[in-house]
């Protein structure tokens, strides 16, 4: 719940979702857990067989969200693996999985209305000064540094901009089928909420953004999505229309 007492959204569901679909979280303590993993198809077990226990957790418990997810929709089938470890929806599914420390999360939608979509969680820690360089253009850092008025903050809309990288490729890969570098895709984020220039970080804060593709051939040339920094993550997300 808020400070006032009402509700309390769920991080991902402060995101603006593509239109019909759904998304399932999980908060963990970060300690391997091999229970949902466990609950998985046998065909699915079989893709991290040799893994360490929590490479398993963190599968397992992705794919659990899924599954929660594909519930919803009257489906729960296995879902494999294809090339470069995207995940295999039943057919007429589009979906997506992501995570990273305490957090999971997955989005399935219609594919008759969506090519593919994307999302992404991180923490939200500002990004270091050479990781940050490394991912984002000169035009990205310059359209950053108006957004916010100190550089930690900047940095930490930089760990944004690589989460909504990181959703494009996510979206992107299926329909390309190629890998997509960093600096293939030019990110622009507008803040539609929270506390305004300069108070990044010091609460709930969230908006849009728009990534133009600097590649071709290239399915589609813009891809526009949604983040939000909450409880001490980032999350982004995209979807692709028909």
């Amino acid at each position: 719940m808020n400070r006032d007492g009402s509700p309390r959204k769920s991080l991902l569901a402060a995101l603006e979702l593509p239109a019909g679909t759904s998304v399932v979280e999980l908060h963990t303590d970060g300690t391997p857990d091999l229970d949902r993993f466990l609950r998985l198809h046998e065909l699915e077990r079989r893709l991290v067989a040799r893994a360490v226990p929590s490479r398993k957790s963190d599968f397992g418990d992705a794919r659990w969200c899924a599954h929660e997810a594909l519930r919803r929709w009257g489906r729960d089938e296995p879902i494999l693996r294809g090339e470069k470890g995207m995940p295999l929806f039943p057919e007429g599914i589009v979906g997506t999985l992501s995570h990273t420390d305490g957090l999971r999360g997955a989005l399935v939608g219609d594919a008759g209305v969506w090519r593919s979509v994307g999302l992404d969680v991180e923490k939200a820690q500002p990004l270091t000064g050479g990781v940050f360089n490394a991912v984002t253009s000169p035009l990205e850092r310059w359209s950053l540094s108006r957004l916010t008025g100190s550089e930690r903050s900047e940095n930490l809309l930089g760990t944004v901009l690589f989460s909504a990288k990181e959703c494009v490729y996510k979206s992107w890969f299926p329909l390309a089928g190629r890998f997509l570098d960093f600096d293939e895709a030019e990110l622009h984020l507008e803040i539609d909420h929270g506390f305004g220039r300069g108070a990044v970080g010091s609460g709930d804060v969230g908006g849009t953004w728009r990534a133009r593709l600097l590649t071709s051939p290239t399915p589609v040339e813009e891809i526009t999505g949604s983040w939000v920094i909450r409880d001490s993550y980032v999350a982004t997300v995209c979807g692709i229309r028909r």
